[in-house]
């Protein structure tokens, strides 16, 4: 799945239970910190710029960040900044655990190359969970889920008057909401 994707369903997920926004935003991060190994991408980009052909994204991503070890290292660090709460542990290692699952489901290539996770690298690099099932990444599937997350986060909003604006500034998310409210967006 895309980031984006990622990023609201991670999101919608760290709104499951009442938490302070510092928490929010920690689990939402621990799913969306998973691919900070795709960022070969943009040395990959840089280098094609200038004349040299390098594949560090299918060299990388989905390796060092995708693996059991990152997730648990993420949520105990983010479990300790909220103040050692154990609904921060668990939904930080559910949200990376959904990214795993989506890019499982929905992140094949659009010549059927299947994404393989290496779930406990480096200690088992060898052992890779993949599912035949895979659909393309551009799918249609991907699209719905995305649309389902949002209007699940239009009822957060709603409810629970917070928006997934609070991650880039409590003071932007204040004038998303209150103009969304103003519009008519959060009545139901």
């Amino acid at each position: 799945m895309t980031p984006g994707q990622h990023f609201i369903i991670s999101w919608v997920t760290a709104n499951t239970v009442k938490l302070d926004r510092k928490s929010r935003i920690c689990i939402t991060m621990s799913g969306l910190l998973p691919d900070l190994d795709g960022a070969g991408m943009i040395i990959d980009k840089i280098n094609k710029y200038f004349g040299t052909h390098t594949g560090y994204y299918e060299q990388f991503h989905h390796v060092y960040c995708h693996n059991i070890f990152f997730g648990l290292s993420f949520a105990i660090i983010f479990c300790f900044i909220c103040g050692k709460r154990i609904s921060v542990f668990l939904l930080s290692l559910l949200t990376f655990h959904l990214h795993i699952i989506c890019d499982m489901a929905g992140s094949s290539g659009p010549n059927g190359d299947l994404w393989t996770i290496p779930y406990f690298y480096p200690l088992l690099p060898d052992i890779h969970l993949t599912w035949s099932g895979q659909w393309e990444l551009s799918s249609w599937i991907n699209s719905l889920i995305g649309a389902i997350f949002f209007v699940l986060a239009l009822i957060i909003a709603r409810y629970r008057h917070v928006t997934f604006f609070e991650l880039f500034s409590k003071r932007v998310e204040e004038v998303v909401y209150e103009t969304g409210k103003g519009r008519g967006f959060f009545k139901f």
